[in-house]
């Protein structure tokens, strides 16, 4: 039997059943020894080898396609390895059984390369499992010159290199790895260095294969590259919702390496087909300056590889530097696609396209509409009535005629407040926040915050004590649950939610009504459960708590929760859906905005809401806006309940016949909606930005039209019959709301009687 030599560690999964003398690597079986270069975890083999200080090995294993080897190597057996949180402390190899094992076939013309068959059975595949919030392998130490990792299949697991400062040289490469499963989160991920560092990176993915990759609805990205040069050779995507790369949804992630003169990313050889994510493969360099992101794509296959509607390669070619070379690629489009399939973003032209083929699109080249960075003042608002351009048109009220009267009324001795909707805390027992309860106002007085929601998890105490500010904070807490009977397919079964009470007895009152939460202990050291509930459970603890003078928001809808029905995210009328999760341009604020359009479009009245979720410091970075006669956190919550607020950074004040947002009122002849937006938080305004105050109903658009932001501005609407009415801001510059107005609902069902009874 051949020993394993030495520099090389071996990783055992289901180690517990295992043998702890032998070891079997590509059919070829090695004598080892437990604790020494036998290991369960990959945290036990890094241990190892840094502890050993143990060479690069002096020769290479039987069947394995190197000819050397300049760093310890890892070598991990068939089965599934969990990943925890694990750091590489130094140059590695990370190799499983399919090193060497191309998962893609070749294939010719357009036709999807096929799964090679010696890696499609994932019982004789080395496998990296993670999970939600860990299953990533993190690179932090200057050291880490190197990193390979070949021949494994991942399924929720990341890579994260989080080096941003310091001086070295990295080559960075994953060859014949098959990306499988689903991940809401970037799952490849290179730091931005900063622009004095020495951190130089070269990235390469080489005959990778994406299978059928899911965000969870939470629009994740598949790579976000930050490095002097970025290589996908012989790689097939064949199938993701996420966003594939190279910036995120918003497009506010830049491309351009800050340290680096010219940024490289090249495509070649390779396949993409049914991604379904946003904006196909999209560039953004808004940062660049006078350096240059050059993107490269060749002889390369993009087969329906956009959402129905959009291009495929959205480069930024921000100045004159910026490059686009495309040549030999066959594009495309089964669905009569009436976009290009390459849309130039910027004023770039240093633009060469040679020898392609494009197919079902309407231009082989075409360029993005650039909103102004000087928008007007005002809205625009004409002294007659006229008519919207829209999808749902709708007669604008002229300023000869509107009359706000009826609006300014409601909001006579209120003031704009700005707030967090969903925190936590430092004050000790389970609590899980990072940043001490004692310290708060004073943190928010500095970022101009009026008030926070405190959701600390299974617990009550915060409320009792002294540090407590029934001025600043909403009381709450953030249970969890897992959905016992849901409607819809789920890929994730678990949820949690925020229970915001009037006052500081609320919990123990609903505790008391609810006994599965098992609750133990006094105000100060008890705690409860997290119990699984039935959907018929979530409604009643809804109607409970809104009995009480309470509210209920479903918190990170999708974050860990995935289901196909949208009704499985709603808690029940008047409770709340956070839309703006963590930041306005984020990920998720997109998603969950997607869906609770559709709750409403299913006839269901559930309020925006909007939250950091913050667990470290205080941030300002996704406040609601409040109109209030007082900074009061019982006050905040009445407003809340109504739905007379804003989830995002502008006040938006809007009534139909005098009822606010929020309210139910049938429908009748001649109502007017009235809207004033305005009070936009300091520190979210964008100056030479481009603002869009858009109208909404169940219908689609009915009005939209451009501000700067600097101005209070007023529109007046004609009603139709409409389920409901609502008002947004979206930032046109820079591509995100920044504020989500709630609705005004319309029964129809009075006007539908008096019809029926004409007839």
């Amino acid at each position: 039997m051949l020993q394993l030599p030495r520099g090389y560690f071996a990783v055992q999964s289901d180690f517990e059943n295992a043998s702890k003398d032998t070891f079997v690597f590509r059919g070829v079986t090695y004598s080892v020894q437990e604790g020494v270069n036998l290991f369960g975890t990959i945290l036990e083999a890094e241990e190892a080898v840094l502890t050993a200080g143990e060479p690069a090995p002096q020769s290479v294993l039987e069947n394995l396609p190197y000819e050397a080897f300049s760093a310890p190597v890892l070598l991990f057996s068939t089965g599934v390895h969990r990943i925890d949180r694990y750091e590489f402390g130094g140059p590695r190899y990370l190799l499983g059984e399919g090193v060497g094992v191309n998962p893609n076939l070749p294939a010719e013309g357009t036709e999807l390369p096929a799964f090679n068959p010696a890696r499609t059975e994932l019982e004789r595949e080395s496998v990296f499992y993670g999970g939600y919030s860990y299953g990533v392998l993190t690179v932090r130490k200057n050291e880490v010159t190197m990193v390979m990792i070949d021949g494994m299949t991942y399924q929720r697991t990341r890579f994260f290199d989080h080096r941003i400062a310091g001086d070295s040289e990295s080559k960075m490469t994953f060859r014949n790895i098959v990306f499988t499963g689903e991940s809401g989160h970037i799952t490849n991920y290179f730091a931005s260095p900063k622009r004095d560092s020495g951190i130089h990176r070269e990235v390469r993915y080489e005959n990778c294969r994406v299978e059928h990759y899911d965000d969870m609805e939470q629009g994740g990205v598949f790579l976000y590259p930050n490095a002097r040069l970025t290589v996908l050779d012989g790689f097939c995507c064949n199938g993701t919702s996420q966003v594939f790369g190279f910036t995120d949804i918003a497009r506010t992630r830049s491309n351009c390496t800050p340290n680096s003169d010219v940024t490289d990313l090249v495509i070649q050889n390779s396949y993409f087909r049914d991604l379904t994510g946003d904006h196909g493969i999209s560039v953004n360099c808004h940062n660049a300056g006078e350096r240059a992101v050059n993107l490269t794509v060749k002889d390369t296959v993009f087969y329906d590889a956009c959402r129905k509607g959009e291009s495929v390669l959205y480069p930024h070619l921000v100045n004159e530097r910026c490059a686009l070379r495309v040549s030999g690629c066959h594009f495309v489009d089964t669905r009569d696609n009436a976009a290009p399939a390459i849309c130039v973003r910027g004023v770039g032209e240093n633009i060469e396209i040679t020898d392609c083929t494009v197919t079902g699109f309407a231009a082989e080249l075409g360029k993005a509409r650039m909103y102004p960075e000087n928008a007007p003042a005002y809205i625009e608002n004409y002294d007659k009535d006229w008519q919207t351009e829209t999808e749902d048109a709708h007669t604008v009220i002229g300023t000869a005629r509107a009359d706000y009267t009826a609006m300014d009324s409601l909001y006579e001795g209120y003031r704009a407040y700005y707030g967090d909707q969903h925190c936590h805390t430092n004050c000790g027992g389970r609590s899980d926040g990072k940043f001490p309860m004692e310290n708060w106002v004073e943190e928010m007085d500095k970022l101009d915050l009026d008030f926070a929601a405190i959701v600390d998890h299974r617990q009550m105490r915060g409320y009792f004590l002294p540090e407590w500010s029934e001025e600043r904070f909403i009381i709450g807490t953030e249970p969890g649950s897992k959905l016992l009977n849901p409607s819809g397919d789920l890929k994730k079964e678990t949820f949690h939610y925020n229970m915001l009470f009037p006052h500081k007895y609320g919990l123990a009152m609903l505790l008391a009504n609810f006994p599965e939460f098992e609750f133990r202990g006094d105000e100060l050291t008890g705690s409860f459960q997290y119990p699984p509930f039935t959907k018929e459970r979530i409604l009643e603890l809804n109607d409970y708590i809104l009995s009480i003078g309470g509210a209920l928001m479903h918190a990170h809808p999708m974050a860990l929760m995935g289901s196909t029905d949208p009704l499985d995210y709603y808690f029940g009328e008047h409770s709340h859906l956070e839309v703006m999760v963590g930041a306005y341009h984020g990920h998720r604020s997109f998603k969950s905005y997607d869906l609770w359009v559709k709750i409403l479009n299913l006839g269901k009245h559930m309020f925006a809401a909007g939250g950091s979720d913050t667990h470290t410091n205080v941030t300002n970075a996704c406040v609601s806006t409040f109109y209030a006669k007082e900074r009061s956190g019982a006050e905040f919550l009445r407003r809340m309940r109504t739905g007379d607020y804003t989830a995002g950074a502008v006040g938006i004040r809007m009534c139909v016949d005098g009822a606010p947002m929020g309210s139910e009122l049938a429908y009748r002849d001649g109502m007017i909606l009235n809207i004033r937006v305005g009070d936009f938080f300091t520190h979210a305004f964008k100056p030479q930005t481009a603002y869009e105050l858009r109208v909404y109903t169940d219908k689609g658009l009915a009005y939209a039209s451009m501000f700067d932001g600097t101005e209070a501005q007023s529109v007046s609407l004609a009603v139709q019959k409409r389920a409901y009415y609502r008002a947004e801001i979206f930032d046109l510059t820079h591509g995100y709301r920044v504020a989500v107005g709630n609705p005004i609902w319309l029964d129809l069902a009075p006007l539908q009687e008096e019809q029926q009874q004409e007839a």
